[in-house]
């Protein structure tokens, strides 16, 4: 029994201890919110933004917030942001736990307009900022008589319009309607202009087995192009030409590469000049089977290069995988490894078989690129991507695929919004993109510009990023227990526009730059090709 004097004595001299325990830092933060009327809603915790994207029906001044969650339930807002809510303009939000954190809630909205008239030549210029339609005719027609075809300046079914647009004939010096839509009420001022060019080209962009054609011409004519290569006589009608207004266009598919093709534009009787193109080489990436490997960097792991190749385009590394980093605490942690004897063709493919590397989990991975450095002991830096010029329509993978179930151990994060939790089944992916990225801005070098770092969730690729022109995944939950060939699409956002560099990514686990996955996730991968 501890005495009565001791105990007194204790209390006495506990107020004059000092406290030097810290406490624990929680940055607050937002994980969901419900706003009616959205296509989107994008959280982003690291720079504290809620980016809604509103249908073009819902009212931007008064926009219903259902409901709004944090990750801690500590977590005090400044004020209450539920309810509706004026989103023409950013809302802040302080957020506060032992610290206070300024959250920004944004919203845009894109509403489609579209304004045609009979006889029109090309597309018409929208100005929605000063409620301008501006479109051409030929200078033959007569501009006090045409028909507005179709008109749309306001959301899909609450707009009215004033005077009714079917009215409308004389263009000779414009005119003006009132668009109404919620309690908005806009002029907007209509114009057509007149041209002496019927039909002309606006894009020839050429690529190795395909090229996409791009005309303004007259509505309502028949429009199209021919095409054929350069030498011989006999035209080739192109198929499936979609219109829009005067302005129509066309994908000619199986071309030669390395080609020269002729092509003309026609609106009616009206061509164009005959206008010249050359189709692009058919490139693929290097080591696409992984049969080439060494111990050149390092005897605890392969990488999939061989200076001693007689082929110099196997000499230097353009595969980089996660082995330098999880190898520094031994070869039996090496996670991308070539599998000898299960390949679809030749004789390996290259297994990436996800591990817990002593105190961190590790995805199986393997990249375009270059593992840079390791980080402290639980964070790595890798530089993405190889040059590439080229642009191929989907690439194909051969594929195996084991999906383990996530444990509580190896789960250390997600992104804002993804459903993953503790027990799920892990996701393998297959994700490309071809971008124009300065390494200058991305932080990389010139050879592979983007920079990740797996501690800065700030530098993880985002495909809807600016300099990203074309995009394609293939994620799995599922089994797959056979080769089987998988087709990645690309979606491109210009047709125009040529990369700089290609990356190709695969990983055993998708959220492996959290350092969430599964470790008994296994993917064999081979054959590694571009279609064009």
């Amino acid at each position: 029994m501890v005495p009565l004097v001791t105990v007194l004595a204790a209390l006495a001299t506990a107020g004059c201890i000092k406290n030097d325990i810290p406490y624990p830092k929680i940055a607050a933060g937002i994980t969901a919110m419900d706003v009616e009327g959205a296509l989107s809603v994008n959280i982003n915790s690291d720079a504290r933004t809620v980016d809604i994207v509103l249908e073009e029906q819902t009212d931007m001044r008064s926009v219903n917030i259902r409901s709004v969650e944090f990750n801690e339930r500590t977590v005090e807002p400044s004020w209450d942001i539920t309810g509706k809510r004026d989103l023409s303009s950013p809302l802040k939000l302080t957020l506060k736990t032992f610290d206070e954190y300024i959250w920004e809630v944004r919203a845009s909205q894109t509403i489609e307009r579209y304004f045609t008239v009979s006889g029109q030549v090309g597309e018409t210029w929208i100005d929605d900022v000063n409620h301008r339609a501006i479109t051409q005719v030929s200078s033959s027609l007569d501009r006090e008589r045409l028909d507005v075809t179709s008109l749309k300046l306001g959301p899909e079914g609450i707009t009215t319009y004033s005077p009714d647009p079917s009215s409308l004939h004389d263009f000779t010096n414009g005119q003006e309607i009132a668009v109404k839509y919620h309690d908005l009420t806009q002029v907007w001022h209509l114009y057509v202009e007149q041209t002496e060019t019927v039909v002309q080209f606006t894009g020839v962009d050429a690529w190795t087995k395909v090229v996409w054609l791009k005309a303004s011409g007259i509505a309502g004519r028949e429009n199209g192009f021919r095409y054929r290569k350069r030498g011989t006589l006999a035209w080739t009608e192109a198929p499936e030409v979609t219109e829009h207004g005067g302005s129509f266009r066309a994908a000619v598919n199986g071309l030669d590469p390395l080609t020269d093709y002729e092509c003309i534009a026609y609106s009616g009787a009206d061509e164009t000049d005959i206008r010249e193109f050359r189709t692009e080489a058919e490139v693929q990436v290097p080591n696409s089977g992984f049969e080439t490997f060494s111990n050149w960097e390092s005897d605890k792991f392969c990488s999939f290069f061989d200076p001693a190749s007689p082929d110099p385009a196997l000499q230097t590394k353009w595969w980089g995988s996660g082995n330098k980093g999880s190898t520094t605490v031994g070869s039996s942690y090496a996670i991308t490894v070539p599998e000898s004897g299960d390949s679809h063709e030749g004789k390996y493919s290259v297994k990436l078989a996800s591990a817990y590397v002593v105190i961190k989990f590790a995805a199986g991975n393997i990249f375009s690129g270059e593992y840079y450095k390791t980080v402290g002991t639980s964070g790595g830096i890798i530089h993405l991507g190889r040059p590439f010029t080229q642009r191929p329509q989907k690439v194909t993978v051969w594929l195996k695929y084991k999906s383990g179930i996530i444990p509580e151990k190896c789960f250390n994060g997600k992104p804002d919004g993804d459903p993953t939790k503790v027990g799920d089944h892990d996701r393998g992916t297959v994700w490309v993109a071809l971008g124009d990225w300065d390494y200058h801005k991305y932080g990389g070098d010139e050879q592979s510009p983007l920079e990740v770092n797996t501690l800065e969730k700030s530098s993880f690729f985002d495909p809807k990023g600016p300099n990203v022109i074309a995009y394609g995944n293939f994620v799995s939950a599922e089994d797959i227990d056979e080769w089987t060939k998988v087709e990645i699409p690309l979606e491109y956002t210009s047709t125009s526009r040529r990369p700089t560099h290609i990356v190709i990514s695969a990983a055993a686990s998708m959220l492996g730059d959290y350092f969430t996955g599964s470790p008994d996730s296994v993917m064999w991968l081979d054959d590694v090709r571009l279609e064009y």
